[in-house]
């Protein structure tokens, strides 16, 4: 793997943080009028002593996140990947065992102080918002897919932040932090993977304490690392054998209540375990209220996942496409380096606007997120049943749309640009030799866990369609995209209004289809509203360029537009034969 600052080493990744985030609102939204730095003044609580007082501060102090990210996960996490790899996990009497490299790496990152990423600093986290959390996360990801899941599993507890009591909030979530413990989402059984509401696994009230009893299957990480613990957020029946999804509650159960059985033998990931699991039982700490497990908190669980996915996905992209990019620039064939070769370069600079407008629908995603989660936290916080403000229904609505929507597109994605960075090392990239081999086996989990594509585009389309209604909130914010964009940047954005004209006639066919055919035509508009966006995301951030960038990266959104336009169009072919 290239070995460098993969923050520093990426302007396009810097161009998000310097100039295409909306950061005041972001920060506005995030640190609450500074209330950690003020909370810091008046107790003098160690865990907010590095709490920001500024725009200025918060934003010096997300910077600096971000590049000792960059700079420990490029320069070494990278360096482990393909070694790790090749050595994989041992599993014996019950016990997983990860090679002492990966351990050393998890506490050299623990200790830098970059694995709470996703949690308050009142919890001991590093305290962020979603976006720089997506940012860290794709850096991460771009240098392992295996090796990140193993160090920041514990990131997946971040759920409790939202909804656990404040009893458990305050004594689980710093030890989940400060005893190292690793994370994993107990969803998914032998017979049930995207059916959770028909999971078996039973939770059962007995002297007082819950009792889980049950197998779980594709567990990542439910071993712990080494000598350090597990624990799983656990979904279980508590109500009666015919009681769906309102029967199913959501609890903490820690590893060394349960049994790993064993570990699953993997195309990619290989150095992260994913465990087969057995509860006979063992004790649970009930997340919130009993018969909300699935209908709310892993439904915000898989939320945070989708944003996961999506900067995992972005990451793996980018390190194909700089793998690629520098093989072809030092590959000569012909008497020249193949990068100037058409077909060739045609390749890459599919692989450049493809990675770049998958940075944009990352950060689109987690904007949303942030802008919906933290007007909700505020509200639950203040024990508002039914909070009045709009701007959060609209917001939670847009999120609830674009997340799907962000993990469907980048997952399919990034595996057609590593297949692609396989072809441009030609025979080489078959060879195990290269890193672009072990990236194709990784990037093909991506539109499989924490929900297929097939599920992603279910869960999305209900939104598009609705969103794309007159006073509908996705066309609100898309027409806004083309607004500015259309202002700033005519006759230019002609490309970019006839996309969205053909997303508007997309939506009304569809919604004139009856039964199977309407069923079948779901991707095709969800596909179209994706690209949509990235298109328009691609074009205003251009805006806060200037001269050559400014005129490079809009040419490269028109290119995409030009392609997005022709699936439209292929699309409603399809759809009105």
């Amino acid at each position: 793997m290239i070995q460098g600052n993969y923050y520093t080493d990426n302007e396009d990744l810097q161009n998000h943080f310097k100039h295409f985030i909306d950061w005041k609102e972001i920060i506005d939204l995030y640190e609450d009028g500074f209330r950690d730095a003020q909370e810091y003044k008046s107790t003098g609580n160690e865990r907010l002593a590095m709490a920001p007082s500024s725009h200025e501060e918060a934003l010096t102090f997300y910077e600096q996140i971000l590049d000792a990210y960059g700079d420990l996960c490029g320069n070494e996490m990278s360096q482990l990947a393909a070694p790790m790899d090749r050595q994989g996990l041992k599993f014996e009497n019950g016990k997983v065992t990860h090679p002492p490299e990966i351990e050393k790496f998890f506490e050299k990152f623990n200790d830098a102080g970059l694995r709470p990423l996703a949690f308050q600093k009142r919890y001991g986290g590093i305290g962020v918002p979603n976006v720089v959390k997506a940012l860290g996360h794709e850096m991460s990801y771009r240098a392992d897919g295996a090796i990140s899941i193993s160090v920041a599993s514990v990131n997946l507890a971040a759920i409790l932040e939202a909804y656990a009591d404040k009893e458990m909030r305050d004594h689980w979530i710093p030890k989940l932090i400060n005893d190292r413990y690793s994370v994993t989402m107990g969803l998914s059984e032998a017979d049930f993977g995207s059916d959770l509401p028909s999971i078996r696994t039973r939770a059962e009230k007995i002297d007082g304490k819950w009792r889980l009893t049950g197998t779980k299957r594709f567990q990542t990480m439910a071993c712990g690392l080494n000598k350090y613990p597990a624990a799983l957020l656990a979904l279980a029946r508590t109500g009666g054998v015919d009681s769906g999804a309102r029967g199913l509650s959501f609890f903490l159960v820690e590893g060394k209540d349960i049994e790993v059985t064993g570990i699953e033998k993997k195309l990619g990931i290989k150095a992260s375990p994913t465990c087969e699991v057995a509860f006979e039982n063992a004790e649970g700490h009930l997340i919130g209220e009993e018969g909300h497990g699935l209908s709310r908190y892993v439904i915000g669980m898989l939320n945070g996942a989708r944003l996961s996915v999506a900067s995992q996905g972005t990451g793996l992209a980018t390190a194909a496409w700089f793998e690629a990019k520098k093989y072809a620039r030092e590959r000569i064939q012909f008497g020249k380096p193949i990068d100037q070769i058409p077909a060739v370069a045609k390749m890459l600079r599919r692989m450049e606007r493809e990675s770049k407008a998958m940075r944009c629908l990352m950060i689109e995603a987690a904007s949303a997120v942030d802008h919906y989660h933290w007007r909700s936290l505020r509200a639950i916080n203040a024990n508002e049943k039914q909070p009045k403000d709009e701007s959060m229904r609209k917001w939670e609505k847009l999120a609830s749309t674009i997340t799907p929507m962000a993990k469907y597109y980048i997952s399919e994605m990034c595996n057609s640009i590593a297949y692609d960075a396989i072809q441009v090392f030609g025979g080489a990239g078959f060879i195990e030799e290269y890193d672009v081999a072990r990236l194709y086996r990784d990037a093909r989990i991506t539109n499989i866990y924490d929900g297929t594509t097939q599920i992603q585009v279910n869960a999305a389309i209900g939104g598009v369609v609705s969103g794309m209604a007159e006073t509908g909130g996705l066309r609100s914010h898309l027409q806004g995209m083309l607004d500015l964009v259309a202002r700033e940047a005519a006759p230019e954005s002609k490309i970019q209004t006839e996309l969205f004209a053909e997303l508007e006639s997309l939506v009304t066919i569809y919604k004139g289809l009856e039964g199977e055919k309407k069923d079948f035509s779901s991707f095709e508009v969800v596909e179209t509203a994706t690209r949509t966006l990235n298109s328009l995301a691609l074009a205003k951030t251009s805006l806060k360029l200037s001269g050559e960038a400014r005129k490079e990266r809009f040419k490269l959104a028109e290119e995409y537009a030009v392609e997005s336009l022709g699936t439209a169009l292929s699309s409603k072919l399809k759809m009105t034969r």
